[in-house]
């Protein structure tokens, strides 16, 4: 499977940027609605999180604002990337039906053309930062390496959810029920206290999600490496990799059935 992948990634891309641009097609403002839709929704969040609940006071010396994009912004493709990959199989299944192109292709190719997708937004990220006082520092490299970390465990976990789809269109609900309840226990809104329970501080650091919104906060704004933390790297890296020969499995299994799940 990973042969596949490599040998077909320019197939891959073409894929990602033809549903990246299938998206908007109808929308007579296009890419506007990727600028202005992810706006809106930082907006309502700052009101009600950093107004109405927080009285607009900082975080760690950062203006909550500035706090509240740069987690929000990973989360947005977390979660876009999550639902869109569960359903890639699935909803393609009449193209499959039709052709030799590879299931385990389309879930690859949805990651990235969510990635593709929100581009504006990371954008929109950082120019809030800049516009808030946060210079750009060598840290910000970073950023690169947690989009790398964000599009191994999303492809991986991708895997998995595509075939759980096929098997029983139940799970793409409990999928997306699964992602409203880690969008209230990750740190989206919150950071990590010493006076939580000792069990929820163990899920906070262990939380892939988590993770990937801290490195993203960590990067931009306190300045810290992401090698600072190897255990909590070999960790992630370690759980990924599971999680993708688990994938691999999966998609073998779905391969040698796929036309009577189809």
């Amino acid at each position: 499977m990973t042969k596949d992948i490599l040998r077909n990634s320019r197939r891959l891309w073409s894929l990602a940027v033809f549903q990246y641009k299938l998206s908007n097609k109808e929308m007579v403002l296009g890419n506007f609605w990727r600028l202005v839709t992810p706006f809106i929704q930082i907006g309502v969040y700052w009101l009600v999180f950093g107004i109405g609940i927080r009285n607009g006071q900082p975080i760690d010396g950062v203006p909550f604002v500035v706090w509240l994009v740069c987690g929000v912004t990973p989360w947005f493709i977390i979660n876009s990337s999550v639902n869109k990959a569960a359903s890639s199989i699935y909803s393609k299944a009449a193209v499959l039906s039709r052709s030799n192109m590879l299931p385990y292709l389309l879930p690859v190719s949805s990651v990235w053309s969510v990635f593709l997708n929100f581009s504006w937004t990371l954008g929109l990220m950082l120019v809030i930062c800049l516009a808030k006082g946060v210079f750009p520092a060598w840290t910000w490299l970073g950023l690169i390496y947690y989009l790398l970390c964000a599009d191994a465990f999303l492809t991986a976990l991708g895997l998995i959810n595509s075939v759980l789809v096929m098997l029983a269109r139940d799970f793409q609900t409990i999928i997306q029920l699964l992602m409203r309840l880690l969008f209230f226990v990750s740190p989206v809104f919150w950071r990590g206290a010493a006076s939580m329970p000792a069990a929820f501080q163990v899920f906070d650091r262990l939380n892939p999600i988590a993770i990937i919104l801290r490195g993203f906060r960590d990067s931009l704004l306190f300045h810290r490496w992401f090698f600072e933390d190897l255990p909590l790297m070999a960790y992630f890296w370690g759980l990924v990799l599971v999680l993708y020969l688990l994938g691999a499995a999966f998609q073998r299994k779905l391969g040698k059935n796929i036309l009577d799940y189809l």
